[in-house]
């Protein structure tokens, strides 16, 4: 059994929360594209490497907390204990 709650990343890429973060909460879990947009629409932090580029300056990293927040609040939690995963 999985516990969402002992997470100890602070910071996560897109692409560590898609590995593993959300297949704690979401089965499957949406594309890029989706998760970029639910992220900006729900007000999750996040912090590009290098703050002062122009154009790119690295990969993008999202607060892990306010991502967890975000998916306890929007799905259920019977929908979370029915797949087998401790909350709380």
């Amino acid at each position: 059994m999985t516990n969402v709650t002992n997470t100890n990343a602070r910071l996560a890429t897109l692409d560590q929360l898609i590995s593993h973060i959300l297949p704690n909460f979401l089965a499957p879990v949406p594309c890029r594209d989706t998760l970029r947009d639910w992220f900006d629409r729900a007000g999750v932090q996040r912090m590009k490497a290098n703050p002062s580029a122009q154009r790119g300056g690295g990969p993008v990293y999202y607060l892990v907390a306010d991502v967890e927040k975000l998916m306890r609040r929007t799905i259920p939690g019977g929908a979370l204990r029915a797949r087998g995963v401790a909350i709380g």
